[in-house]
């Protein structure tokens, strides 16, 4: 019986890709170093603002761990003043909360993007809704690792056996695998695409917020 969901943030309830573009494109111009692409942004989003800027300054050749750690202080510093750049809700997604909640279903959100910013983020346009929020700390491991999802499970007395995980890459399946969730549902909107979903073991794959209701209340 699903009696909690834990969503993803980037991709999944919210369209961040033009934020998290401009926030690194304007770190990088101010390195001298080049800008990415959407698609290339598209590509090297999923595993926390490290691996972002890692693969962004691979680019162009820059791989010193010395020039990665400022380059990459200043994107957070940049991301942490400007939060809600060019960010906007998913159609649907905030109808979805008000249904799951109404049902009695727990709400989580869980992000491989800095906490401070995921914070920001869910308290400005999700206010009051979740029941916990978790986003990237120091000396914890980012998802696919479990142990994240396994602490706010426990913070709210929710077994595995009793979540449905939604997200919108193949980081966010693999995190509901690891960590035993009854589902694993993949979203078409967000930076992947449904092939790398599916091939990632997705038991879902929702076209619209509406297909998360039904598979969540299918089994609640």
């Amino acid at each position: 019986m699903i009696k909690c969901c834990i969503f993803d943030l980037d991709g999944t309830v919210l369209n961040t890709l033009d934020t998290i573009r401009y926030h690194l494109n304007k770190t990088l111009l101010c390195h001298g170093l080049p800008e990415v692409s959407g698609d290339e942004c598209r590509r090297f989003v999923g595993n926390g603002a490290r691996r972002l800027l890692e693969r962004a300054l691979s680019k162009s050749g820059v791989t010193d761990s010395a020039t990665v750690d400022k380059v990459l202080g200043d994107y957070l510093i940049s991301y942490d003043a400007e939060p809600y750049v060019n960010t906007s809700v998913f159609e649907g997604i905030g109808e979805l909360m008000t249904k799951l909640r109404d049902r009695g279903i727990r709400l989580a959100l869980l992000s491989n993007k800095q906490h401070s910013a995921t914070l920001a983020v869910a308290e400005k346009f999700f206010p009051g809704v979740f029941d916990a929020v978790q986003g990237g700390t120091d000396g914890i491991p980012l998802k696919p690792d479990p142990t994240s999802a396994t602490a706010l499970l426990d913070e709210m007395g929710i077994c595995p056996s009793e979540l449905a995980f939604i997200g919108d890459s193949e980081v966010d399946i693999e995190t509901a695998k690891n960590l035993g969730a009854a589902l694993a549902i993949g979203v078409s909107w967000g930076f992947r695409s449904a092939e790398e979903l599916t091939l990632a073991g997705a038991d879902v794959l929702a076209t619209d917020a509406d297909e998360i209701f039904r598979e969540v209340t299918k089994h609640a």
